[in-house]
């Protein structure tokens, strides 16, 4: 490897320490508990290499949201499997999400800290957060417009939309709880949310009933609870 090709590696390397220092910190003492100083003294690199690097802390969380946020995001497998429902994929991923949410390195769990606190308006590293998180809630939306039946898209075309919101709120509620040192069953309430999206994605199999001119209490033809029906498998 060249001079160019080591010094190259280096810089990676130190990006990499530097990022994961801060990440620590950031779940530690928060955003405004972290300094230069702090991150420098943790990963062991000079405050000057922080600098050159990011610029500034605000800066640095932003990267550091920016590359943690969609780690964990593009990891997951959102492939509906043949025979697979819809609400079985997304349960699968949030169950997994649940686990996560205890985790204090989460960077999502920073991002959603930094978003709370008003005081960071404007904040490179806020603005990115929420920057992210509207475009996973457009996805997992998207996750919802593709695999639903277009009869029901159609009764209620907002409906994808809808069921990311609820998604979306049910994984932050997560994270704060975890951040509160609450000690919830956390893994537990994926069932719960399943039963929920099942109620929703009923409401709007029975509208597509309605509008086919069939009897609204006809068993779902996609394996989802109509309203009214009882929901099996969540122990409820």
């Amino acid at each position: 490897m060249d001079k160019k090709g080591v010094r190259s590696q280096r810089s990676a390397e130190s990006v990499d320490k530097i990022l994961q220092a801060a990440q620590e910190l950031a779940r530690e003492l928060g955003y405004e508990g972290t300094t230069i100083a702090k991150v420098s003294k943790r990963s062991g690199l000079p405050t000057g290499s922080i600098y050159w690097h990011f610029g500034d802390k605000d800066k640095l969380f932003a990267a550091l949201i920016n590359r943690y946020v969609d780690a964990w995001f593009n990891k997951y497998d959102w492939t509906v499997r043949e025979g697979e429902r819809p609400v079985d994929r997304m349960t699968e991923i949030m169950t997994t999400r649940a686990k996560e949410a205890t985790d204090p390195s989460s960077a999502w769990g920073i991002g959603l800290s930094m978003a709370l606190e008003r005081r960071l308006e404007g904040s490179a590293a806020r603005e990115t957060f929420l920057e992210i998180r509207r475009s996973r809630l457009q996805f997992i939306a998207e996750f919802w417009r593709d695999n639903l039946p277009g009869n029901v898209l159609t009764a209620d075309p907002e409906l994808p939309t809808k069921l990311a919101q609820f998604v979306v709120a049910f994984s932050d509620g997560w994270f704060i709880s975890a951040s509160a040192n609450e000690d919830w069953d956390l893994e537990s309430h994926a069932g719960i949310m399943a039963t929920t999206l099942d109620q929703m994605i009923g409401t709007a199999e029975r509208k597509a009933f309605a509008k086919e001119g069939l009897d609204e209490t006809q068993t779902s033809r996609w394996g989802h609870t109509l309203p009214g029906e009882p929901a099996e498998g969540w122990g409820l």
